[in-house]
C-alpha cells in the first residue's frame, strides 16, 4: 500500500515504559457550563456535552430525549436537492476563505477540522483548530467547549468573534501544516533495519523478544532514530536521523491521518477557482466524503493563489504523516514529539484501518497494536494520549465501526481505563480483552502475550462486553474478587515518585476515593499537594485542578518551577523549555476563583471528565469555593452537601478527588487530630482518606509531618516526614527525627542506696541514660557519678 508515510517497517515500546499525554497545561475549560435545576441533571448535563447524538443513548441509557436546542442537524444528503449541496460547498469554501483559516481533514472521511467560533480567539493555532465541521449538512461541534450547531450557526458566531488574534503578527494568515518528507521518513525506517540489536528484540522468536513480522512493521511505519540528550529539543529532522556522538537510540512511532493540502487566502474578495488538478486518490478506493474533502480544500488553496510543496508521489496518497512519537529504547523517561504542537490530530496505525472494516482494536500502547493487528488481521490504533485517555478526536474516528475491541493492559488501572472507555464509545458495541484470561502470572499486555507464544486470537475470542447492570449477583464479581486476592500487588494504585512513605501507606493513587488533606494557614498544604498531583499526572494520570485561593498562573509558575526542580523565575532563559515539557503532561485547570456554586463545579468535572478523560481533581479549598454561599449555622449543611457530593462524584465517575480543608481555628496544634477539621463530622466520615499536615518542631523548621489518620482502603496509618527545600519549591522524604534520649527521674538520689542503684541500672538493661534528682539536677550516668552513701 503506497503511502506517504514511507514503506513502513519495525520498531518496539520498553514494556515498563508508559507515555504521557500530549496536552497543553493552560487549555483550561474555557466556559462555565450553564446551571440547571432539573432533576434529572446528570442525563440533562451529559445529553449537553455529548455531540455525538448515537452516543447519548449507547451510553447514558436515554432514547426518547429530543435533540437539545444547538444540536447537529441531521444528514439530509440524501433528501436534499443536488443544488443545495453545491451551494453549500461554495458557502464553506467562500467563509473559511474570507476567515483566512487553513482547515484540516478530520478522522471521519466527510469532515474539516476548523477554528472554533465561540473558545478560538486568544488560544494557539493548534487550539484554536477545535470545531468539527460536516460538509454535508454544515453541521460543526467543537471538542473543547461543546458548542454545537448549524452551518449557519457557525457563521453568525464567527461574525461576532474575531480569528486574527488566533493567527501570529508576523503573517497574514495561519501557517501550513508540517510536512514531512517521504525520504526523512524511509531513513528512519532504514535505521531500524540497520540497528541489529533492536530490529533482533523485535523480530526476533528467542526468550525475550517480540516476534513481530518485518511486513507488519513496516506498514505501521516504525522507525528508529537518535537522540542527544544534552540537548532539550530535536532541533532538526536531519540530526534526528544521523545522531551524533552522544546520541541514542530511540524508537519512532508515526501518527497518520487523511491528507490535507493548505491553503491560503490572499484576499477576501478572491473566490473559489477550478484549479483543473486531478482529485487526490489512493492505490485502495476512497470515499466519496473524503474525495469530496480533498477536492474542496484543493479549490481553496487555488483561490489562495498557492501551491502544495508535495512530491507527485506524495499528493497520490490518501494519508500523511502528522506527528513522530519518539521513545528511548533504553532510556524509559525519554519521551518526545516532532512537531511538538499537533496542528492535525492523528493517530498510530489509522491508516491501516481500512474504511470497509466492520472491526477495529484499541490498544494503549504502539506495539500492542501491531502485534494484535498481524496475528487477529482486524486493524488496530493505539490511544494518543497514553494508555488511560481517549479524546474526543480519536472517539470521533472510532464512530464508523460496529465493534470496538478495547484491548488494554490486564491490570487494576488498565481494567478501569477500559471500563472509561467503553461508557465513551457505547456498551453495546464495545468489547474488553484480558490478556491473562484469570491467570495471575500471564502476560498483562498483547505484545507480551505474543513473545511468549501465545494465540493471540484465542484472546480476543474470549473477550466480554462491560457489565453494566446495576444489581449483580456474585457470579458477577467472582473473577474479580479472585484477582484481588491472587494479585496484591496489581490492585496499588499509581504510586507516587516523590514520597515512597505514601505508597507504603496508601497503596497509590487510586480511582474512585476521596481524600481530605488539612493542616495550618501557612503549613504548606497547597505546596504539597500541587507537587503530588504532579508526580502522578507525570505517570499519566489526567489531572484537573480547582484553586479557588490562588490564581492559575501563580499555581502553574509554582508547579513548572516543580517539574523543573528548580526556581523558573531565577532562569528566564529556560522559560520556553520547560514550558515546552510542561505543557505535555494531562493537566486542566478549571477556570473558576473563590465563592462557587457546587453544582457549578459538578458541572464543569463532568465535562472534564467526559472530555479529557480526568481520573484525579483536586479542590483547594473547600472553605473558598462555600464562601458566601451561607451563613450561620447554614455554612456546616452546606459543606456537608458539597462534601456528600464529591463522594457520590467520585464513586460514579471512578476518580479520586482530593478536597483541601482548613483546620479549625481553635484547635491548639499540638492536639490536631481527626476531630480537628473544619466543619461536621460528617466531612471526615465521607472521605476515605484523611491527612493532617503539620509542622515538626518549632516554627522555624523546614520539617513537616503529613499525619495519616485514615485509610480506608486497608488501614495503614501512620506518619510521613518530608522536608521543603527553597530551590525546588518542593518536599523531599526524609527519616523520621529520632526521638530525644530517655531520661530517668529518681526521687531522691541523695538517698539512693547501692542496691537501688544496681536495680536502676539493671532496669535501664545497661543503657547510657541520665538519671536526674526531683530538683532538675542532672547527675549523670551511674559509671560517671560517684558511689552515693
Amino acid at each position: 500500500m503506497p503511502l506517504h508515510c514511507a514503506s513502513y517497517r519495525p520498531s518496539l515500546l520498553c514494556e515498563t515504559r508508559r507515555s504521557l499525554a500530549t496536552v497543553k497545561a493552560h487549555e483550561i475549560l474555557e466556559e462555565e457550563p450553564a446551571k440547571t435545576t432539573a432533576s434529572d441533571q446528570w442525563l440533562k448535563t451529559v445529553q449537553g456535552m455529548d455531540p455525538f447524538g448515537k452516543a447519548q443513548a449507547r451510553v447514558y441509557g436515554s432514547s426518547t430525549s429530543a435533540p437539545a436546542e444547538g444540536d447537529s442537524a441531521p444528514d439530509c444528503t440524501a433528501t436534499c436537492p443536488d443544488h443545495h449541496s453545491h451551494e453549500l460547498e461554495h458557502s464553506i469554501r467562500d467563509f473559511l476563505s474570507t476567515t483566512r483559516q487553513r482547515p484540516r481533514a478530520g478522522l471521519k472521511p466527510d469532515e474539516l477540522v476548523v477554528k472554533c467560533p465561540v473558545c478560538s480567539p486568544g488560544k494557539s493555532r493548534r487550539l484554536a483548530y477545535s470545531a468539527h465541521l460536516n460538509t454535508n449538512t454544515g453541521a460543526f461541534v467543537c471538542t473543547s467547549c461543546f458548542e454545537q450547531g448549524s452551518w449557519d450557526k457557525y457563521q453568525e458566531l464567527a461574525k461576532r468573534r474575531n480569528f486574527q488574534n488566533t493567527i501570529p503578527k508576523s503573517r497574514a494568515t495561519d501557517p501550513p501544516p508540517f510536512e514531512f518528507a517521504e525520504a526523512t521518513l524511509m531513513r528512519l525506517q532504514d535505521n531500524l533495519l540497520s540497528h541489529e540489536e533492536i530490529y533482533t528484540a523485535l523480530t526476533g522468536h528467542d526468550k525475550g523478544q517480540l516476534r513481530l513480522r518485518p511486513e507488519t512493521l513496516a506498514q505501521y511505519g516504525v522507525g528508529l532514530g537518535f537522540v542527544d540528550t544534552a540537548i532539550p529539543e530535536i532541533l532538526s529532522l536531519e540530526a534526528l536521523v544521523e545522531g551524533c556522538d552522544h546520541s541514542v537510540p530511540c524508537l519512532v512511532f508515526p501518527r497518520t491521518a487523511f491528507r490535507t493540502n493548505s491553503f491560503i487566502e490572499s484576499s477576501k474578495d478572491s473566490s473559489a477557482a477550478d484549479s483543473g488538478r486531478p482529485a487526490l486518490s489512493t492505490g485502495r478506493a476512497r470515499s466519496q466524503g473524503s474525495a469530496a474533502i480533498s477536492s474542496m480544500i484543493e479549490d481553496v488553496s487555488d483561490s489562495a493563489g498557492t501551491t502544495a510543496s508535495l512530491s507527485d508521489s506524495a499528493s497520490l496518497s490518501e494519508f500523511h504523516t502528522v506527528q513522530l512519537k519518539i521513545v528511548g529504547w533504553s532510556i524509559a523517561d525519554l519521551e518526545m514529539y516532532v512537531p511538538v504542537d499537533e496542528a492535525q490530530t492523528g493517530l498510530f496505525g489509522f491508516h491501516v484501518a481500512s474504511p470497509e472494516s466492520p472491526d477495529i482494536i484499541l490498544t494503549g500502547h504502539e506495539l500492542d497494536a501491531v502485534a494484535a493487528y498481524q496475528e487477529t488481521g482486524i486493524p488496530a490504533v493505539s490511544l494518543p494520549k497514553g494508555p488511560y485517555q481517549l479524546p474526543l478526536d480519536a472517539m470521533r474516528a472510532l464512530e464508523r465501526y460496529e465493534r470496538v475491541y478495547v484491548w488494554l493492559d490486564d491490570d487494576h488501572q488498565g481494567t478501569a481505563a477500559a471500563e472509561l472507555i467503553t461508557r465513551k464509545l457505547g456498551v453495546d458495541r464495545c468489547l474488553v480483552v484480558r490478556t491473562k484470561g484469570g491467570d495471575p502470572q500471564g502476560p498483562k499486555s498483547a505484545s507480551i502475550a505474543l513473545a511468549r507464544g501465545m494465540d493471540l486470537t484465542s484472546i480476543l475470542e474470549r473477550s466480554q462486553p462491560v457489565q453494566h447492570d446495576k444489581v449483580l449477583d456474585f457470579s458477577a464479581l467472582r473473577e474479580a474478587v479472585k484477582f484481588e486476592v491472587t494479585n496484591p500487588d496489581l490492585i496499588r494504585g499509581v504510586e507516587s515518585t516523590d514520597l515512597p512513605g505514601w505508597n507504603a501507606c496508601f497503596k497509590g493513587l487510586r480511582p474512585g476515593e476521596l481524600t481530605i488533606l488539612s493542616g495550618a494557614t501557612g503549613s504548606g498544604k497547597t505546596t504539597v499537594i500541587s507537587q503530588m498531583s504532579l508526580d502522578f499526572c507525570k505517570s499519566g494520570v489526567s489531572t484537573l485542578w480547582g484553586s479557588f485561593e490562588i490564581p492559575n498562573v501563580r499555581l502553574a509558575t509554582r508547579m513548572m518551577s516543580q517539574f523543573a526542580k528548580r526556581d523558573v523565575s531565577k532562569e528566564p532563559g529556560d522559560i520556553d523549555y520547560w514550558s515546552r515539557k510542561f505543557e505535555q503532561l494531562p493537566m486542566y485547570f478549571l477556570k473558576f476563583h473563590g465563592s462557587t456554586k457546587p453544582d457549578t463545579v459538578l458541572e464543569t468535572m463532568r465535562h472534564a471528565v467526559y472530555a479529557y478523560d480526568v481520573k484525579h481533581i483536586i479542590i483547594d479549598n473547600l472553605q473558598f469555593m462555600m464562601s458566601m454561599q451561607a451563613k450561620g449555622m447554614d455554612k456546616y449543611d452546606a459543606q456537608d452537601a458539597a462534601i456528600a457530593t464529591f463522594r457520590q462524584f467520585a464513586t460514579d465517575e471512578g476518580v479520586h478527588i482530593t478536597v483541601v480543608a482548613h483546620l479549625r481555628k481553635d484547635q491548639p496544634a499540638s492536639d490536631v487530630d481527626i476531630n480537628s477539621i473544619f466543619g461536621s463530622a460528617k466531612v471526615t466520615q465521607e472521605a476515605d482518606n484523611v491527612v493532617i499536615l503539620q509542622r515538626h518542631g518549632n516554627s522555624d523548621s523546614k520539617v513537616r509531618c503529613l499525619n495519616v489518620l485514615k485509610n480506608r482502603f486497608d488501614g495503614t496509618l501512620g506518619k510521613i516526614y518530608i522536608s521543603y527545600s527553597p530551590e525546588t519549591l518542593g518536599f523531599t522524604e526524609v527519616p523520621a527525627p529520632r526521638k530525644r534520649k530517655s531520661i530517668k527521674i529518681v526521687k531522691s538520689a541523695v538517698r539512693l542506696s547501692m542496691a537501688d542503684r544496681l536495680v536502676a541500672e539493671a532496669e535501664a538493661g545497661g543503657s547510657f541514660e541520665n538519671i536526674i534528682d526531683d530538683q532538675g539536677n542532672e547527675l549523670g550516668h551511674e559509671s560517671e557519678r560517684p558511689l552515693l552513701r
